[in-house]
């Protein structure tokens, strides 16, 4: 794909979206991210596009900061994927094999961006490290697109997102890759949507799953947040008792109590893949089944 930052055009698959971050890191320089912004500020520049990124500035330009035109019309589903498995596959190579789990984050999402601005950030870091690293991600992407595209792979996307349907997501896809205790996410040897993975990882990858594309309008985004009790409802299962309400359990303070609940329910030492395929089962409400 050609690179230029002031093309409309945008890429709909993640090696491409990795090779145009990298070309746009090699043309317009490098911002290490230390000040904790993804673009550094030149004078008397305003549009994203022409500010020196940093590593997640430049996956978000590539995947149409300031780039997208009236004039065109866009792939959203294709374009939201790619930018999913461009992360998903660039997190995975800068922490060196696979994301560790870190329950004081309330989704894997904003943890995998954190990971790779983190290390963006680190030490002396330099354009040309910068546009090796992209250039590699966009190799291996290439790979797990492969690898997740395998016959017998759950679909990669729900139509509709509901309780019912996050947790039978997440079952299937354990049914189909396996259950690994552990802090990492997955099996660091293998892609994130292909290896053997936790628990939390599971419920997670459902979750990514079944969120809407900006695009997909009011409906789709209200069951979407009506699946969130999805979280909830599985915890109470696996605890066998229900939440107890506490007045500052709420937002992130009760997402880190729901995902370290999971990730220590599921690295019990014996818990099997069979185990936790049917505790997802169980918990689906019963008159999603």
């Amino acid at each position: 794909m050609r690179y230029s930052a002031e093309s409309t055009v945008l890429p709909t698959n993640a090696p491409d979206l990795l090779n145009w971050a990298a070309a746009h890191v090699k043309a317009r320089g490098f911002h290490n991210g230390r000040d904790g912004d993804k673009v550094g500020h030149d004078r008397g520049v305003t549009a994203t596009r022409l500010l020196t990124p940093g590593i997640l500035g430049a996956l978000d330009v590539a995947g149409g900061d300031s780039r997208r035109s009236s004039g065109r019309t866009y792939d959203y589903p294709a374009l939201y994927a790619a930018q999913r498995l461009a992360l998903d596959t660039l997190s995975d190579l800068v922490a060196g094999g696979a994301v560790l789990h870190d329950s004081d984050w309330p989704d894997e999402y904003r943890h995998r961006r954190h990971v790779v601005h983190q290390w963006g950030s680190q030490g002396d870091r330099t354009r040309d490290e910068v546009v090796e690293v992209l250039r590699e991600a966009a190799g291996l992407a290439e790979s797990a697109a492969t690898a997740a595209a395998r016959p017998g792979r759950p679909m990669a996307r729900m139509h509709r997102g509901s309780v019912g349907g996050v947790l039978a997501w997440a079952a299937t896809h354990l049914e189909n890759v396996g259950h690994r205790p552990g802090l990492e996410s997955h099996d660091p040897a293998g892609f994130t949507g292909s290896s053997a993975c936790t628990a939390l990882h599971a419920l997670d990858r459902a979750f990514v799953a079944a969120k809407p594309n900006p695009a997909d309008g009011r409906e789709a985004w209200a069951a979407y947040r009506e699946a969130e009790s999805a979280w909830c409802l599985f915890v109470e299962h696996i605890t066998g008792s229900p939440l107890v309400a506490v007045d500052d359990m709420t937002g992130w303070v009760l997402a880190r109590h729901l995902r370290g609940t999971v990730l220590m329910w599921g690295n019990e030492p014996g818990r099997s893949t069979a185990d936790v395929v049917a505790a997802f089962r169980a918990a689906v409400p019963a008159e999603s089944g």
